[in-house]
């Protein structure tokens, strides 16, 4: 049989599920970065004034 009378192989049509979840958790991410980044930043203010205070209180000259 030559090449040219040969059926070809019959695609499989792939719904692209896996670039499509790909895309649904990295824009999930993106945004709650995004929405949550004012919220991240007092976080980290409020940490650093935690810690000063603690400094300031271990390093007091009262016992």
């Amino acid at each position: 049989m030559s090449l040219a009378l040969r059926k070809p192989w019959p695609r499989v049509r792939r719904s692209g599920q896996a670039m499509v979840e790909y895309v649904t958790i990295t824009a999930a991410f993106l945004g709650f970065t995004v929405l949550s980044w004012p919220f991240l930043v007092q976080m980290i203010n409020a940490l650093s004034r935690y810690f000063s205070s603690l400094y300031y209180i271990i390093q007091s000259p009262l016992p």
